[in-house]
């Protein structure tokens, strides 16, 4: 996995206006078309946590969710807002169900 400096800054600012200390956790999580990503910020590691790190920034990613996100990028998009690019497509179809907004890479 790779982690985009925009998408460091922009954690770091999230936390420091939250007034919380804390990292990234990745995981998976139930979608519309199976399983999808997930991100929180959490005050520590799960056990089993993989650590992911862009200099002085960590980032903690589920076990499960590892092999999913191998090949993924970490950035922000336009808005400015955190985004993970480079996802699996999920096995089956969305159809037109989800509109693309469920995170499922559709």
């Amino acid at each position: 996995m790779e982690i985009k400096d925009a998408a460091v800054e922009k954690l770091k600012a999230v936390l420091r206006e939250s007034g919380k200390t804390g990292v990234l956790r990745v995981f998976v999580t139930a979608g519309c078309c199976g399983p999808s990503i997930g991100m929180d910020l959490v005050e520590k590691p799960e056990p089993g946590d993989v650590e992911v790190s862009n200099k002085d920034f960590k980032i903690y990613v589920d076990k499960a969710a590892a092999p999913m996100v191998e090949g993924a990028v970490l950035d922000c998009d336009e808005q400015g807002d955190i985004t993970m690019k480079n996802l699996p497509k999920p096995e089956g179809s969305c159809g037109d169900s989800c509109g693309g907004d469920c995170g499922c890479g559709h």
